[in-house]
């Protein structure tokens, strides 16, 4: 397999995408895509854009979604672009699923994901899904589930834009849509590996959750919530949410973790709401970050899926980064990509094609050969190769 990867930052949407496939056409040399993965901001017109590549390869499985920003090996960091990857390959099945309104109907939705594959077992799946409606923890599950023992690495991310509005789409074929499942399976000789890594660290004293719904974190250890969350960052807790994650464990003893993001909190109850659920009996920590900490988290995730990745040569990288992590770095958002980038090139890898996006959350397993996972905060890292 091979892939291509097209990114351009012109301000107007037809311009844009005219000039992306001008230049997948010229790498494509005649051959015709597998498949393709789209994401975009908010600022172009993504009927329009969908439209042109439709028009151009009608046929060919297109999913993808709308984001906070693109990384890339072509172009960097653009808080404001289109990425276009093209999948490529004689050896390579590509099969695109749609499920429609997950938060109405979730065993529907995933059973429309599913029958597309019409027996076939894939390599991968990737996974772009609604942040703001519905539970993606439950998704994520429910897929995992309805795939089986076994199944292949669910990977991929939550769609999102500049603000945390109930907007963000996903593309499905010529079409974007608002609360549904757009997944594109990978089928034939690949290898795949995932790296999984923040930069946040756990700190201060374990906790227990004993009371939750959801994504509502109400008592730890017996107690409001917000009095343990609030009691050590005091007022800065209400200031700026993103920065202050929860560890949350399995168990006790569990060296892993995942984090979950603040996103608000209630005075009178004491409650704390999170971007994804914190199950009763879960072992929660405080957490802390510096922007350079993160940074290190970065280089850790490309660092974990090259140590996971058994085949020749990875051709592809693709990255799944929280919204949040470019929130934190601010001005210094381009240093992740630049990260990434520079380890690719410390690890002696050869070159590798990597595009991805800033989401409101991260799908991946937390172990290798583990189940999918939820992740806020976090970069996830997919190697996809043979």
């Amino acid at each position: 397999m091979r892939t291509i990867i097209a990114h351009n930052d012109d301000v107007d949407s037809l311009a844009a995408i005219e000039a992306i496939l001008g230049e997948c056409e010229a790498k494509l040399a005649g051959a015709e895509p597998k498949g393709v993965l789209l994401f975009m901001t908010s600022e172009y017109d993504y009927e329009l854009v969908l439209g042109r590549i439709h028009a151009r390869w009608p046929r060919v499985p297109l999913v993808g979604a709308s984001t906070d920003g693109q990384l890339s090996s072509e172009l960097g960091f653009r808080g404001d672009s289109i990425c276009l990857t093209l999948l490529v390959g004689d050896e390579l099945e590509v099969i695109a699923g749609h499920g429609a309104q997950p938060s109405v109907d979730l065993p529907a939705a995933i059973e429309s994901v599913v029958a597309s594959l019409e027996g076939r077992k894939p390599a991968l799946c990737i996974v772009l899904c609604p942040a703001t409606c519905g539970n993606p923890s439950a998704v994520i599950h429910a897929l995992h589930e309805r795939l089986g023992p076994g199944a292949c690495p669910i990977v991929g991310g939550l769609a999102g834009d500049h603000e945390v509005q109930p907007t963000t789409r996903q593309f499905f074929g010529a079409t974007s849509t608002y609360d549904s499942l757009s997944v594109l399976f990978l089928s034939g000789p690949i290898q795949v590996s995932c790296g999984v890594a923040s930069g946040w660290f756990p700190i201060g004293t374990k906790h227990r959750v004993t009371r939750s719904e959801g994504n509502k974190l109400y008592e730890i250890d017996g107690r409001p919530a917000l009095d343990i969350y609030a009691g050590f960052w005091g007022n800065r807790v209400t200031a700026n949410l993103g920065e202050y994650p929860l560890a949350v464990r399995p168990s006790e003893d569990s060296e892993e973790f995942f984090l979950r993001a603040a996103m608000a909190v209630d005075a009178v109850e004491g409650s704390v709401t999170f971007a994804g659920d914190i199950v009763e009996g879960s072992i929660v920590s405080l957490t802390e970050v510096v922007p350079e900490g993160l940074l290190t988290g970065t280089e850790t995730s490309i660092r974990r899926a090259v140590e996971h990745y058994t085949g020749e040569k990875p051709e592809m990288a693709l990255l799944f980064s929280c919204a949040a992590r470019k929130w934190v770095l601010g001005s210094r958002a381009e240093d992740e990509i630049v990260q990434l980038l520079k380890s690719i090139d410390e690890l002696r890898l050869p070159a590798i094609n990597l595009s991805g996006f800033y989401a409101f959350g991260e799908i991946c397993p937390i172990e290798s050969g583990g189940p999918p996972m939820l992740h806020n905060e976090t970069c996830v890292t997919v190697l996809v190769g043979k």
